[in-house]
């Protein structure tokens, strides 16, 4: 049976599959598709008919923060602050797609590099560099779906 694209909960199943594929190849395509679906799913938790109103103000709330104001991100911020990796996955997705060399938009770099926070083994893999910082890209992804299948589960 095909994967159907119905909801907000496929979508949670689509991001998994696209972690699992981002995690066996470390390819930026399915980096860009991990980041395209956390993108998204927020909109599409306020655009659902079966949720509670508690979620879809959190995910309205989440929204806000990802526009941010004037491209309000601190690097210094990344790693460890949720807040501030939902900006980073906006302006990957909506502006950085542009290809436009502004300083305040993040570029993501393949570097064979680690990051922190680190576990360990030690992981070498995709650094998205911001200014100054070296942020480890898998971390954020799964800091981020880690928070937004937390969300989900306490309203239900």
């Amino acid at each position: 049976m095909l994967p159907e694209l119905n909801n907000f909960h496929d979508l949670l199943d689509k991001l998994e599959y696209d972690k699992n594929r981002l995690t066996t190849t470390s390819h930026i395509y399915e980096l860009l598709d991990c980041l395209l679906t956390l993108n998204a799913l927020p909109e599409w938790i306020i655009n659902s008919d079966v949720e509670n109103d508690k979620l879809k103000e959190l995910a309205r709330k989440k929204i806000l923060i990802m526009r941010g104001i004037n491209f309000d991100l601190d690097e210094n911020l990344i790693s460890h602050e949720l807040n501030h990796q939902l900006r980073l996955i906006r302006l990957v997705c909506n502006h950085a797609k542009h290809n436009t060399n502004s300083r305040l938009i993040p570029k993501i770099k393949r570097e064979y590099d680690a990051s922190f926070p680190m576990d360990f083994p030690v992981k070498f893999g995709f650094v998205i560099s911001i200014g100054n910082k070296k942020v480890d890209a898998e971390f954020i992804v799964d800091a981020i779906a880690t928070f937004w299948k937390t969300a989900i589960a306490e309203q239900r």
